[in-house]
């Protein structure tokens, strides 16, 4: 049997109609779902979720107590996934975009070996957090596992896109956004200012924040495994300038990422932008004058737009 070009790792509960619907989008998206496995991983107390299938996806589902921690959970999906590739993603997730597959697969393709983290849109976090991260087997091989198991719910994504963000710090490059590939995460509240926003538990929350700081230490030599085996050796400059971090959320900067879009999307993505700073420019004139006006534009000629 040919191994699956993708592993998708969906932990699920309780909402049957809800995995259909995404196990719907991901088949009826991809270019090539006969090279898409999914793995669901079930309570052993829901077997409402059993027997959800798909006829376009090898589709498997793994039974464990339940309990779980969500990383527990991510765990034994992994162990049970065959795929080159593997995501993990959630029961409340839309395909939105056409040839998903195809486009993630030549994200990969850029680079000559297989470390490297893709990074799709999921309406929410967008390009300031992985949300759902999409990395190869090598790398969790690398790792020794998909994730810590000690995640209760958190942190995992951020986790994950940690060790690619201390890579870039160091030097190289290897996650690669792609905000046309859409996987639209509907867990989402609305909020009166800033629209859809994912909206954690503070109380779970409060239990992995200081896990993913704990292993702070434990992904900066991962980090280092990592560009060890894309350098062929450890170079002793990289380490030192990992040594120099202290702060994990301070590497979340633009440029940490390569930006790939179609030519469409570029021009779609530049109309906005123009519009955008039509908009604020015009507001600027309404309130302050052309003063005001003027400033917008100083300000913009000093500090470069983010991609």
């Amino acid at each position: 049997m040919t191994r699956p070009t993708f592993s998708l790792i969906v932990p699920t509960r309780g909402r049957p109609a809800q995995l259909r619907r995404f196990l719907a989008s991901a088949a009826d998206t991809a270019a090539h779902p006969e090279h898409v496995e999914v793995i669901l991983v079930v309570d052993a107390d829901d077997p409402g979720s059993f027997g959800v299938s798909h006829p376009r996806l090898a589709v498997r589902t793994v039974v464990g107590p339940p309990g779980r921690t969500m990383g527990e959970l991510n765990a034994a999906g992994y162990a049970a996934s065959a795929g080159d590739r593997v995501m993990l993603l959630n029961d409340d997730v839309v395909v939105r975009t056409r040839g998903w597959d195809a486009r993630a697969l030549a994200a990969f393709q850029r680079f000559p070996d297989p470390f490297v983290l893709v990074h799709v849109n999921d309406t929410l976090m967008r390009d300031h957090l992985c949300t759902f991260p999409l990395v190869s087997r090598a790398f969790c091989d690398l790792a020794g596992d998909i994730c810590p198991t000690g995640y209760r719910r958190y942190r995992i994504d951020d986790h994950i896109e940690d060790v690619f963000n201390l890579v870039a710090a160091a030097g190289e490059r290897r996650a690669v956004y792609l905000p046309g590939v859409v996987f639209e995460h509907t867990n989402a509240v609305q909020h009166p200012e800033a629209g859809r926003v994912y909206q954690s538990d503070p109380d779970i929350l409060a239990l992995d924040a200081p896990l993913f700081d704990a292993l702070f230490p434990e992904r900066k030599e991962l980090a280092l495994r990592v560009l060890e085996a894309i350098d062929g050796r450890r170079d002793p400059s990289r380490c030192k300038a990992l040594d120099a971090l202290t702060d994990p959320f301070a590497l979340r900067v633009p440029g940490r990422q390569h930006v790939v879009r179609t030519a469409g999307e570029w021009v779609g993505h530049l109309a906005g932008k123009v519009a955008a700073w039509a908009e604020r420019g015009r507001a600027s004139v309404r309130r302050r004058g052309w003063v005001g006006f003027g400033r917008l534009v100083a300000r913009r000629l000093v500090t470069p737009p983010r991609p």
